[in-house]
């Protein structure tokens, strides 16, 4: 009986066999040809010298939009990029906090700067009741369109570059935004 369940698990598995294999034939049969699908405009009508030179602008494009990335020296400055490992992060977050500290210790107090006349103090304070009022303010550059900002940036930077008063000396730290 054990003997005659083996045979049937073998045909079947053999019959399932040869029925994947029909199928597997019926469906290559029913394929398309090359130019069926070229006329479909499935597969490029293109000769290999076409493909490769249409590669070619394509590697031309990406090499030009990659030469216009900034540079890593670029991205730091602007704080995109960080430059260091968090040790030296940290150490110069250190430095930095010891050289405010430092300045805060120095800084004069308000007795000194009001002896120098620097500060002064009023010795009638008026205080009066105000209504209620929404103080939430209109914003209206959060509606602005791309090309709206665009506009603005251009206007700066033509007011900057030609309109501004800037010493010559310093013309080299006018900052433009980007077009």
């Amino acid at each position: 009986d054990d003997d005659d369940d083996d045979d049937d698990s073998q045909n079947n598995s053999l019959a399932n066999k040869v029925k994947r294999k029909d199928t597997l034939a019926i469906k290559l049969s029913n394929r398309p040809t090359k130019e069926e699908l070229e006329e479909k405009n499935i597969l490029p009508r293109q000769t290999k010298e076409e493909r490769q030179e249409f590669m070619q602008q394509i590697g031309t494009a990406l090499t030009r939009r990659l030469s216009q990335r900034p540079t890593a020296e670029e991205l730091e400055q602007r704080n995109i990029l960080q430059q260091k490992n968090e040790a030296d992060r940290q150490a110069e977050k250190r430095e930095i906090k010891r050289r405010l500290t430092r300045k805060l210790s120095q800084r004069p107090t308000v007795a000194e700067l009001q002896a120098r006349k620097i500060l002064r103090f009023n010795e009638y304070v008026e205080v009066t009741d105000a209504q209620e009022y929404d103080r939430r303010a209109e914003k209206p550059w959060t509606r602005l369109t791309p090309s709206d900002k665009a506009a603005i940036r251009k206007e700066l930077n033509e007011f900057k570059s030609s309109e501004m008063e800037v010493h010559e000396e310093s013309k080299q730290y006018t900052r433009f935004h980007r077009p």
